[in-house]
């Protein structure tokens, strides 16, 4: 029966099991939570008789490789399963691309994260876009189920190179609307310190959920990548404690943002690949937030060449093989203290 494989197996194994495989279904756990598994590694909590003050949806896996998020997910899902946390508010948990983690690869065909807020349809049909269009549809069903309540959203990824920050998050652009203290007081919780404060629209899932629903979402990065059963999860414990706090907690009051503590980053440029022939000065090695300055030649491109302008400025996410018209890297400079106490008195951090 699928809901006891379910329930022995646990949501990935399962999902592993059977990736292409749209059979839906639901029961209730012992304590009367109604459990539905919606698409291959998508399932829906509600809780029965509380008074929830959140719609969370928690995702990882987005690209297949990145499995320690994967696993810490499903864990999560485990402990729900077996009564060991305490669920006091609506969820929705997916794990993005399963055929992708089956051949350890970060996608199969397209990136999954460049494809959401519809950009899908510019797109030829393949896994990726037809799975964009079915997480789309199945998280506006969560949110307008429960469009009375905040909305949440932690994407869980991990990069393809090394940091020096390990742990750090995406802040969706905001077009104008203020950061929230409470926001970066829920990611200091998680252990993540530093965030990168986006400077213009994506296609991301994050970014879907925060433009789309006004939900508090974030991408959050948790490590460098690694295979199946090679990840270190108690790396990982302050943010599964936050997440069960998340889930259960009606008054998150209790988490107080720490300016001092913050690691801020506002995102200066976005640099796009336009040729086949764009590679980086550094190599394949180099970390996430090494910083260069005025003048440095960044990249190589055709006859022309990429130069840092107005740095110091550090680099997140470079990726020289990302497809044409894709992005290449982010540049992005530190604020300081000063910096975020200006941004306080300026009403853009509330």
């Amino acid at each position: 029966m699928a809901k006891t494989a379910l329930l022995q197996q646990g949501l990935l194994e399962f999902t592993l099991n059977s990736p292409q495989n749209t059979d839906t279904f639901g029961f209730e756990l012992a304590n009367d939570t109604k459990v539905s598994l919606l698409a291959p590694g998508v399932v829906r909590f509600e809780p029965k008789d509380s008074i929830p003050s959140r719609a969370i949806v928690l995702s990882a896996g987005i690209h297949g490789n990145e499995t320690a998020p994967i696993e810490c997910l499903d864990k999560l899902v485990s402990d729900i399963f077996a009564l060991e946390v305490k669920l006091e508010q609506p969820l929705l948990v997916i794990l993005g691309n399963p055929p992708a983690m089956i051949e350890a690869k970060r996608e199969l065909s397209v990136n999954l994260n460049r494809l959401f807020i519809g950009k899908h349809q510019n797109y030829a049909s393949c896994y990726e876009v037809e799975r964009a269009k079915q997480l789309e549809s199945l998280l506006d069903n969560f949110y307008k189920s429960y469009q009375h309540l905040p909305a949440y959203h932690l994407d869980l990824h991990t990069a393809i190179r090394s940091s020096k920050h390990e742990k750090f998050a995406v802040y969706p652009f905001t077009h104008g609307k203020p950061w929230q203290k409470s926001s970066l007081a829920l990611l200091q919780a998680c252990g993540v310190d530093c965030v990168l404060f986006s400077n213009e629209p994506a296609s991301t899932f994050s970014y879907h959920s925060s433009a789309k629903y006004n939900a508090v979402a974030f991408t959050v990065e948790l490590g460098k990548v690694h295979a199946f059963g090679q990840n270190d999860l108690s790396k990982l414990e302050q943010l599964s404690t936050t997440l069960q706090q998340l889930l259960s907690d009606s008054n998150l009051s209790s988490l107080g943002f720490k300016p001092k503590q913050a690691v801020l980053f506002e995102v200066s440029d976005v640099v796009n690949k336009h040729q086949e022939d764009f590679c980086f000065s550094f190599g394949q090695s180099q970390a996430n937030f090494t910083e260069y300055q005025t003048g440095y030649e960044l990249a190589k491109e055709g006859s022309g060449s990429v130069v840092i302008g107005n740095g110091p400025k550090a680099i997140v996410f470079p990726n020289d093989k990302v497809a044409i018209g894709q992005r290449a890297v982010l540049l992005v400079k530190r604020m300081s203290l000063s910096d975020i106490e200006q941004a306080e008195k300026n009403h853009r951090l509330e």
